[in-house]
């Protein structure tokens, strides 16, 4: 008996997902052309059910003032929301935000754990922005090691400033790291 309704279900499940794709998909071309509204319409029902990536876009939108008037408060909440629910770049979003103080109380311990969060998922930016926190000892203690493991993940991803960080900290023999004009020429 169970069967029987084991397959109409994933059937629905799998339309269900392909037409939020599409609805999604279709924000992205209205996002891309300028109609930012049209795209507020095509990604505020998905981001209502949890669709990390919709949430994301609205944050993006309210941060930007595109096709909405600013709101720095509200891009947060989608943020919060779309980070809850596993997206990278908000989470590097939230960390931006917490680091500059913008809506929320300055929290570079705050920033760190967001980017932390994000760099353990594979984020780029958040791999990069975690190494220079871990480099310098500002914010988290100093850990060269764990900094420059990080820049080169980061930078395996093709992230430009970590393999400009990571350039600097080779040729230039920095934190503490021995000079190496072969290891810093693999990253220039």
């Amino acid at each position: 008996m169970l069967r029987r309704f084991t397959v109409p279900f994933l059937i629905t499940v799998i339309s269900f997902s392909s037409i939020q794709a599409a609805e999604l998909e279709e924000g992205f071309k209205a996002f891309t052309a300028g109609k930012y509204e049209q795209a507020l319409r095509l990604w505020l029902p998905l981001a209502e059910k949890d669709n990390h990536e919709a949430q994301y876009n609205l944050g993006i939108l309210y941060m930007k003032g595109l096709g909405v008037e600013k709101n720095i408060k509200i891009a947060f909440k989608w943020y919060k929301l779309a980070a809850a629910n596993g997206n990278t770049d908000a989470m590097y979003n939230l960390g931006i935000l917490y680091n500059q103080g913008r809506v929320v109380y300055r929290s570079p311990k705050d920033a760190a754990k967001w980017w932390k969060k994000a760099a353990e998922l594979g984020n780029a930016d958040a791999q990069f922005n975690l190494a220079v926190e871990y480099a310098y000892g500002r914010t988290l203690k100093k850990n060269v090691e764990l900094a420059i493991s990080l820049w080169k993940k980061s930078a395996r991803q093709g992230h430009k400033d970590s393999r400009a960080a990571l350039y600097r900290v080779y040729s230039e023999g920095l934190f503490g790291i021995a000079k190496d004009l072969k290891e810093a020429k693999r990253w220039k």
